[in-house]
């Protein structure tokens, strides 16, 4: 990808690409549009689990592309919830119902939590340090 990953826009001070408020939002608005159609425009249902920075790869013209599905489940379509035997992803994008092990069931929610958190790190300029 032309311009690298996110992280290298969000975070850096005086180097590098800047990014504006605006194309910030654009960004975001792109990461959700990439989740939606993973959870609902594939004929499987994917679930990523680890939507981060480092994960999303922005091209020459800055539209972010979604990478890395080696943790990533398919589930069929008419299921609302994958069991999963252990934790996946990075421990301070987890969704709760991962980190305190509640896998009986888990569901696109996991990545929704995963974009809220990479959304607040965007508008903020600064990593989420909660883990």
């Amino acid at each position: 990808m032309g311009n690298g990953s996110l992280d290298k826009h969000i975070f850096t001070r005086g180097q590098g690409t800047s990014l504006d408020c605006k194309e910030v939002y654009e960004i975001a608005l792109g990461v959700a549009r990439g989740i939606e159609y993973l959870h609902r425009g594939c004929d499987m249902q994917i679930l990523h689990f680890d939507i981060k920075h480092h994960n999303i790869l922005l091209d020459r013209d800055f539209t972010p592309k979604i990478s890395d599905f080696g943790l990533a489940r398919l589930y069929p379509t008419d299921y609302n919830t994958v069991s999963l035997t252990a934790a996946r992803g990075t421990l301070r994008y987890m969704a709760p119902e991962l980190v305190y092990r509640n896998l009986r069931g888990i569901s696109y929610k996991a990545d929704v939590h995963n974009v809220r958190k990479l959304s607040m790190e965007m508008a903020s300029r600064r990593k989420n340090l909660d883990a």
